[in-house]
Order: C-alpha cells, then sequence, then structure tokens
C-alpha cells in the first residue's frame, strides 16, 4: 500500500513540476515580447555604401567611411540592426558635392536621403558625423572591341552568311591610361561546336585573368548568335570592262565575259544578279613583257559568303 501511495505522490509532484515549467516558460515569452515591444533609442554605427560613382571615379577611402545613427524604434527593429553589421546608401551623384580635391557629403544636404531608407517606424534623431570626405582618383574609359573565340565545324551544306560578332561587339573598361594604352582586345572563352546545321545562341564568359586587376571590366559575359542556313554554289557570266585606257589607244581582248562562282545561302540564292557584280581590268597594270591583263572582282553582292573568278588573265591587242 505504502509502494502504492509513493507512486501515487511522484506522479502529483511531477505533474506540478511540468504546470510550473510551462508558466514558467510562457512567463519568460511574456517578458520578451513586452520587452521587444517598447520603444528605445539607441545610438548604432552604420557602414557607407556609395552608389551612382560615376564609371571614370574611383573613391579611394570608400570602405574608411560610416555615420553613427541615434534612433528610436521598438526593439522588433533593434534586434536586426544587432544581427548583422547595417548599412546605409549615400548617392554619390546627387548628395556629394566637391570641394576643392575633396569630394563631401554633408547632413544637410543628405539627412532625407539617409532618412528615407528607413521604414516609418524608426525614427531617425541624429546622424553623426555630419560630414564625410570621399578621396577621389579619375580613370580612363575606353571601349574596347571583343574577339569571340570560337572553332564553329558546319554540318556539310550549311554555313553563316556574315561574320560572327559579340553582342555587345566592345566592353567598356576603366583604369589607368597607362594600361588601357595597351589593351586592345578582350577575347572570350573558347566554344566548340560540331555538326551545326541549324540556328543557336550562347552567351560567353570574358577571358578577364591576364587583365591587370587595376582594370575594371564592366561587363562579364557577352552573347553571339549563329544563324546556320542551308548554302548552295551559283554561277554567273559577267561583262568584263577595261578601265584607264588613254583616248589614243583602242584596246582589244578577249574573253569579253567571265565566269564567277560563288556561294551563298539557299535564301538568298534567287536575289543574286550580274548587277551585283563588276569585274575590271586596270590598263595601267600593263607592261610591254606582258600581253595580259588581270581580272579583278571591285564589286560584288553582300549576299554571297565567297567567290572565284575562273579565268585570271584576259589576253589583249593595242591599235594605235
Amino acid at each position: 500500500m505504502s509502494e502504492v501511495t509513493s507512486k501515487f505522490k511522484n506522479v502529483v509532484r511531477s505533474r506540478k513540476l511540468n504546470v510550473f515549467l510551462i508558466f514558467f516558460i510562457l512567463a519568460f515569452f511574456i517578458l520578451i515580447l513586452s520587452r521587444l515591444s517598447a520603444s528605445y533609442t539607441n545610438t548604432v554605427k552604420f557602414n557607407v555604401a556609395l552608389k551612382n560613382i560615376p564609371d571614370e571615379m574611383i573613391v579611394l577611402n570608400d570602405a574608411s567611411n560610416t555615420l553613427k545613427l541615434t534612433m528610436t524604434t521598438d526593439g522588433f527593429e533593434w534586434v536586426k540592426y544587432y544581427i548583422n553589421t547595417p548599412s546605409v546608401a549615400i548617392d554619390f551623384k546627387n548628395d556629394v558635392k566637391k570641394s576643392n580635391s575633396l569630394y563631401v557629403w554633408s547632413l544637410s544636404r543628405g539627412f532625407a536621403g539617409i532618412n528615407e531608407q528607413f521604414n516609418k517606424a524608426i525614427v531617425v534623431k541624429t546622424i553623426n558625423p555630419d560630414t564625410l570626405l570621399f578621396k577621389v582618383d579619375i580613370n580612363a574609359v575606353k571601349m574596347i572591341p571583343v574577339k569571340p573565340n570560337l572553332e564553329i565545324n558546319y554540318s556539310p551544306g550549311y554555313n553563316v552568311l556574315n561574320a560572327i560578332v559579340a553582342v555587345p561587339d566592345s566592353v567598356k573598361v576603366i583604369g589607368p591610361e597607362s594600361l588601357l594604352s595597351k589593351l586592345e582586345v578582350i577575347e572570350t572563352e573558347m566554344l566548340i561546336k560540331n555538326d551545326v546545321n541549324k540556328p543557336f545562341s550562347a552567351q560567353l564568359a570574358l577571358k578577364l585573368e591576364a587583365i591587370d586587376s587595376q582594370i575594371n571590366v564592366k561587363t562579364k559575359t557577352v552573347g553571339i548568335n549563329i544563324n546556320a542556313e542551308k548554302f548552295t554554289e551559283g554561277t554567273l557570266s559577267l561583262p568584263v570592262n577595261i578601265i584607264n585606257v588613254p583616248n589614243n589607244i583602242e584596246v582589244n581582248y578577249f574573253p569579253k565575259t567571265i565566269n564567277l562562282s560563288y556561294y551563298t545561302s539557299l535564301e538568298s540564292y534567287n536575289t543574286i544578279t550580274i548587277n551585283d557584280f563588276e569585274v575590271v581590268c586596270d590598263f595601267n597594270e600593263h607592261t610591254n613583257k606582258l600581253s595580259y591583263l588581270t581580272p579583278k572582282l571591285v564589286k560584288s553582292s553582300k549576299a554571297i559568303k565567297t567567290s572565284r573568278l575562273h579565268e585570271q588573265k584576259i589576253e589583249y591587242i593595242i591599235s594605235e
């Protein structure tokens, strides 16, 4: 009987302990909530993050500037400022003015820009210091051409009509003039494609490892568009003209026409005519040792990839 009584008393005691712990935890949370709901005024140090800095400028002491803000808000808002180091943005373009060799941010000019970064539950009372000085260096700005680094192998009968260029075809770089003057082109990473028989696009990273760390490249990737399409070969018979013939000389020549083979896209084939081309021989190039002139294609259609003249010699006879 005594053993049963003892067990019963233990159960009662354990239940009392559990109830006590539950009420204790509830009371603790209520206390925390009441504390967090109350308003407090404290001062917190903020890092300064500059925005809208002109491309040609480098701020030398950007990371060393801080602001101490005295604010009033509830405990819930204060918690996030103690978890992470906060920062505020200063608009370099609108809130910073040049004074002699320095750029100056003043509280009278920049308070509104700081204050609008906080929600209505936070009241910014004071900001210290009331002035920040920024040391600035001026760099050169240059547009550098981008060279796509490609190894494209097309399926038989397929090709692209125009040269492949990057999009954008040049990128803005910023740095010391002495370094930018040596930078003439930026290549992309290598792209290898085999058996290409349809259009495709790709994004390629620029190769920046070899570029001096003092040079800031604004764009890191470029695009390329490969408009692969079916190609075919065509042939035209073109008239040959002799130019620069003196008025007192008559030149007879043979042949009067010459065949041209060209390689173009199937889509452009029917748009190409003999009017798109011009073949000439320059009489100024004739010599007594030779009885022929060399034909040259001086006008060509933009819709062809390659072309070839079948004849390389035009025989001629001079009549006085």
